[in-house]
């Protein structure tokens, strides 16, 4: 039997001939004789309980007494993260008792913002900045939770949706032509989507591209992803249509690049801007580099059909990734945000600094969902659009 300090109990003693007998009984609690037979602990821990009847004693039971259950926080937690000015956002409180249960309290609290009390759980927000607040239920205060009050105006009402194709391929590759000429189709026909080619057992292969490959499960060359969750329909040059469509219509999140080269020092600035509160969302950040000259092996009846392309054009290629290839923990409630990566090119195979560009992305939590991609040459500023 399990009680709290502060309860009582009442214990009843019969004979063989189950007649009640506890009047006439001796109870003991612990070796100890109590008045009656209503004990009420004050301590917590373990009792053994016993009785006596003239000259007989009882059997053994015992109890536990635990702490008292007391009100230990409270918790507050708020509907939004962040809000526009204008918008609205809810609090709730949970009271968090000592035996670790809990329990909403949040019509029964008193919710202050900046230390001034608001009526009911509802705070409109009316200019920009970072919002205190606390709750308080039975003279106990929660810590603080702050919300972000952000200004719109600074924002477009919606980002262009754009489109990545990351196209595993190699040199030594006969059928990669295949997937080089798909693309080419489709960046005549939109400047939405954006091209990687991550190279496998050639010059321009290293070790984010040996990254992509195990994350991807690559297999087979040529293989092309788009917006990453998508592998792009064989015979890619009939379906452009499906790498196009990752480039078309709106997002509630955008991208903006700015960056200086000198020499072969980059500096960059992503600036990732959002609509909507979005949960765990991450950024990755490429550098590519076009117009590398390379010979390319040629199944294909694309480029003559010879079998091998003389001096062939690889542009896109991922040379360096400043983040993780499945993106970085980045803040992601509304408004702008920056971020900003230094690197020197010359550490990574570049071959002309001053032909890369800067491709951010930002995915989901797994890294393997495009919400929104941004593209820049270096030297030149990207804005939201």
């Amino acid at each position: 039997m399990i009680f709290e300090v502060g309860e009582s109990v009442t214990f009843t003693v019969t004979d063989d001939e189950d007649e009640d007998i506890t009047s006439q009984s001796t109870i003991l609690v612990d070796g100890t004789a109590i008045t009656g037979s209503t004990f009420s602990p004050s301590n917590p821990g373990n009792y053994e309980i016993k009785a006596t009847y003239k000259s007989v004693t009882s059997n053994k039971i015992f109890i536990t007494v635990d702490p008292p259950v007391t009100l230990s926080s409270i918790d507050i937690t708020s509907s939004e993260p962040a809000i526009f000015i204008g918008s609205s956002v809810t609090f709730s409180a949970r009271a968090i008792y000592s035996d670790n249960s809990s329990i909403d309290i949040t019509s029964d609290s008193e919710f202050y913002v900046d230390d001034i009390p608001i009526s009911g759980n509802e705070y409109t927000g009316n200019e920009e900045g970072a919002i205190n607040v606390k709750a308080e239920y039975e003279s106990i205060t929660s810590s603080l939770l702050q919300v972000q009050v952000v200004d719109s105006s600074n924002l477009p009402a919606s980002f262009s949706k754009k489109g990545v194709i990351e196209d595993f391929t190699g040199t030594w590759c006969g059928w990669c032509p295949r997937v080089s000429h798909a693309a080419s189709l489709v960046e005549a026909q939109t400047d939405r989507v954006f091209i990687v080619g991550i190279h496998n057992g050639d010059q321009m292969a290293n070790s984010f591209g040996s990254q992509m490959e195990a994350e991807y499960n690559i297999t087979g060359f040529p293989t092309a992803y788009i917006d990453r969750s998508s592998t792009w329909n064989y015979p890619e040059p009939n379906n452009i249509s499906q790498a196009i469509a990752a480039g078309e219509g709106n997002a509630n999140v955008g991208l903006a690049i700015q960056s200086t080269l000198t020499g072969s020092i980059l500096q960059m600035t992503i600036s990732t801007g959002f609509l909507e509160n979005i949960s765990d969302a991450r950024l990755v950040v490429f550098i590519l580099e076009d117009g590398i000259i390379s010979d390319q092996e040629n199944y294909t009846s694309y480029y003559g059909g010879g079998s091998v392309i003389s001096n062939f054009e690889h542009n896109g290629v991922l040379r360096y990734a400043a983040t993780n290839i499945l993106g970085d923990a980045t803040t992601s409630i509304l408004g702008i945000h920056e971020q900003s990566f230094n690197t020197d090119l010359n550490s990574y195979g570049v071959q002309q600094p001053s032909n890369t560009g800067i491709l951010a992305m930002l995915v989901d939590q797994s890294g393997r969902v495009l919400l929104n991609a941004q593209y820049a040459s270096v030297n030149q500023t990207q804005n939201f659009d």
